[in-house]
């Protein structure tokens, strides 16, 4: 039995609980996530990423981008914090509305890597993921978004307990070797 898949599957059962039990406080924590994860997006666009391409144009949409995505973060974490009651809903809208908007001139960024013959796989990701959270964050303020949260705490409280019993069943055997005297 290894102890750390257990600890995974206590741990992913937790979060489940948690997420049948507060979801509220849940969404609140993927939004800071979020605002984190924006303002370290933002950063990279703005140091690393504009300098892939020499199209002027590439490089302007870039920076716009990452200094939307660094200011649409930083209000993510900071706004709520010093705010409570509708500033959350109104936080998920923004971040829903600004992850759409950095998929498209993510879309625009990737054309232009393309043309450049640079490998654009992990940007597509990117876009995908960005359009699936925005759907997700403006379906979450709606009642469906807390029954949405509710299911998938359900299905994490499913997959640890699963976890849990098929390490539990799957014990390993050891088998010692036996001494021969010669």
């Amino acid at each position: 039995m290894r102890k750390t898949v257990i600890a995974m599957g206590v741990l992913t059962a937790a979060i489940g609980i948690t997420m049948l039990l507060t979801p509220e406080a849940v969404i609140r924590t993927a939004v800071t996530l979020l605002g984190i994860s924006g303002i370290i997006n933002g950063i990279y666009n703005v140091v690393s990423l504009r300098k892939m391409a020499p199209d002027e144009n590439f490089r302007r949409i870039i920076t716009i981008r990452g200094i939307l995505s660094i200011l649409t973060g930083a209000a993510a974490v900071a706004l709520p914090l010093m705010f409570a009651g509708a500033l959350w809903t109104i936080m998920l809208y923004v971040l829903g509305a600004y992850l759409l908007l950095a998929a498209a001139l993510e879309i625009y960024g990737v054309i232009k890597l393309r043309a450049q013959g640079i490998n654009t796989k992990p940007f597509t990701a990117e876009i995908i993921a960005s359009i699936v959270l925005a759907i997700l964050l403006f379906a979450v303020p709606a009642a469906i978004g807390l029954t949405l949260i509710r299911i998938i705490g359900v299905c994490a409280c499913i997959v640890g307990a699963g976890i849990i019993i098929r390490e539990a069943r799957n014990k390993t055997t050891v088998i010692y070797a036996e001494e021969i005297d010669d």
